[in-house]
């Protein structure tokens, strides 16, 4: 059971605040995601190394969901001020309108359409607490998307109190508030740190632990899977069978099943297949809803990994010899002081053909599925005039590539692939406004399907049945290695002695769709790649055009840190150049490296070593125990 955090300010000094004695001022602090029922509310932790925390946010796509609630201890009654952090997530607009009830009475209008973006407190009014518990609610009122971070209620007698906002300051009077400013709680000691439970860190965690090795697992979602959870439904894809590695795909062949992406109480199944991979193995201590946001380093070295519970705010210390990166977004690499790259770089710095002239930002978007299904009776959906603008056809839609999403019996209405946004941002600061800009793409093409389309008889008996909230990254921090591999190196087909994990994808690059800028510059929200049956119609705007990929082997140094001595990586943030990225980063390819590091780091283990010595020290041994997995337990 999930328990509500109290706390009581007693004498101490944080910024330019003092509080008083606790016996006559006090504050009362309760967590949204501490919440002791949920009711439709959902916790959302993507985004809290930007806004500070995990969550609740009420996804009803129109319906305003079942309230959340909890029960909070007072130990002084009488008047309390009451702070809310919430933010307006579409400014002019309130889409994401909700209330407050304590025992029952309302408070609202906290959110005005005039307010930004920003995460930050609202002065909620004035609460007359007259007996010790009470039952605190968060009423959804429009089903669109409200969320909130946190209550606080402050003695009326601490006149001007305004809680901190800044990331920082705010994270300190958390703490300090819920008595969690003491020493992170240190784990059982862990031959291998795993952290991202996405494909590349399941078979990472999964390899390792085969060999012998102790492994935490941290994944800071509620499953595993990653893209391919139901969380996202991506399909993953990626060639497996070639020589001369053949059993990198063991693991990989596992986590696969052929059930419809859309298909939810179906992909529930799913994650559980993905779940058990991991806990029949008895070697691997798995951390769900387990947020790494710190790491200790020494002498180019992590020392150890911070986590915290994105529920109940527990802390965790992780200490080991080794630790994989399989964020996607090369969250660890980037706490520890790693080298990276992010966006594109020039065709002058490695001679690629499919490289821009200057080095620039752009990066490969961001997708969320959505769909609509078929039912027997009528429905209705809200307008929407806060969502984008879609007024006919051409606003939203694009040519169909050439390998469209398979259709679903049933389905009326939904999102591809080609969904996607977020090209001119920062995928990982900007990324709540890319996942909203998204929802408003979704819900402003559904309300003209439904409710202004020459065609909304034909969508009168569908009803969206399912948006994905959290977003399917492409492209992200990409971790620098002893190796960059670049698009000539695999046209050329240049080997390499570390030739470990083969890449088959072509260089599926994609932009932002120009019939889609033509409505939206700048915020597109549909791409274009080159199996486009219209892409030679744009003429120069892209560099390059569509090329095979024959069989090609990943050496093991793009594997692994060039300066952080005892980090590896796996999955979308190896070491590539963003053209390269684009062969290497589909799912079964990142699931054959977090195999091919899992079996490294028992080498690794084995002469308590770092992971550039796999090239200059261990590479025969390594070949031989790719080949033949089970030469390392006998």
């Amino acid at each position: 059971m999930k328990k509500i955090v109290v706390g009581l300010l007693a004498v101490f000094m944080f910024g330019n605040v003092q509080y008083l004695n606790a016996q006559k001022k006090g504050i009362v602090l309760v967590e949204a995601e501490s919440f002791d029922e949920y009711g439709g509310w959902t916790i959302d932790a993507q985004f809290m190394d930007q806004m500070g925390s995990s969550y609740l946010m009420a996804h009803g796509m129109g319906n305003p969901v079942e309230n959340a609630q909890t029960k909070v201890h007072f130990p002084t009654l009488g008047n309390y001020r009451v702070f809310i952090r919430t933010m307006n997530w579409v400014p002019g607009h309130l889409a994401g309108k909700f209330s407050i009830k304590i025992d029952g009475k309302s408070y609202e209008g906290f959110l005005k359409p005039t307010d930004d973006r920003n995460w930050k407190w609202y002065d909620v009014g004035i609460a007359d607490i007259e007996k010790n518990e009470v039952l605190l609610e968060l009423q959804d009122l429009t089903g669109f998307n409200g969320r909130c971070d946190a209550i606080l209620f402050a003695n009326i007698n601490m006149e001007g109190f305004i809680p901190p906002n800044e990331t920082e300051a705010l994270f300190g009077f958390r703490n300090k508030i819920l008595g969690m400013d003491k020493k992170w709680e240190k784990e059982e000691d862990f031959d291998l740190v795993v952290v991202g439970g996405g494909f590349s860190g399941i078979c990472a965690s999964v390899a390792a632990a085969k060999l012998g090795l102790k492994v935490a697992l941290i994944q800071n979602r509620p499953v595993l899977g990653g893209n391919a959870s139901s969380e996202v439904r991506v399909n993953p894809i990626g060639k497996t069978k070639y020589p001369p590695y053949f059993r990198n795909a063991d693991i990989v062949n596992e986590l696969l099943d052929t059930l419809p992406q859309r298909t939810y109480s179906q992909l529930n199944v799913v994650d559980d297949k993905r779940l058990d991979v991991v806990l029949k193995n008895n070697n691997i201590r798995l951390y769900l809803n387990t947020h790494a946001n710190e790491v200790a380093t020494k002498n180019n070295r992590i020392v150890s990994i911070n986590a915290i519970d994105v529920r109940t705010n527990q802390k965790f210390t992780f200490e080991a010899p080794l630790f994989v990166d399989c964020t996607g977004d090369g969250t660890i690499g980037y706490l520890a002081g790693a080298e990276y790259r992010m966006g594109r770089e020039s065709r002058c710095e490695f001679g690629e053909s499919l490289a821009p002239l200057k080095q620039d930002s752009l990066f490969m978007g961001n997708t969320q599925y959505w769909y609509a299904k078929e039912e027997s009776d009528l429905s209705d959906f809200p307008k929407c005039p806060w969502a984008l603008p879609i007024e006919n056809e051409a606003m939203y839609n694009v040519p169909t590539p050439r390998w469209p999403m398979l259709l679903v019996p049933g389905i009326a209405a939904s999102s591809a692939w080609n969904w996607e946004s977020g090209f001119n941002k920062n995928t990982i600061e900007d990324a709540e406004y890319i996942r909203d800009h998204n929802l408003r793409a979704i819900y402003g093409t559904w309300d003209f399907l439904k409710n202004k389309s020459p065609k909304k008889e034909k969508y009168s008996t569908a009803k969206m049945q399912w948006a994905a909230t959290v977003l399917g990254k492409r492209e992200s921090r990409r971790l620098v290695g002893d190796v960059l591999l670049t698009q000539n190196d695999i046209m050329d087909n240049k080997e390499f002695p570390d030739g470990c994990v083969t890449t088959t994808w072509y260089f599926d690059l994609h932009y932002p769709h120009p019939d889609n800028t033509k409505y939206f510059p700048g915020e597109e929200f549909r791409s274009i790649a080159y199996d486009d049956p219209n892409w030679k119609l744009y003429g120069d705007q892209f560099p390059g055009h569509f090329i095979p990929v024959d069989p090609y082997l990943i050496p093991f140094r793009c594997f692994y840190s060039k300066n952080v001595k005892n980090l590896m990586m796996a999955g979308r943030n190896i070491s590539v150049t963003h053209v390269a990225l684009a062969t290497t980063r589909v799912m079964q390819t990142c699931g054959m490296m977090g195999t091919v590091v899992g079996r490294a780091a028992f080498i690794l283990k084995k002469y308590n070593d770092d992971p550039e010595t796999i090239y200059s020290k261990y590479l025969d041994e390594f070949k031989e125990l790719l080949l033949d997995p089970e030469s390392g337990t006998r």
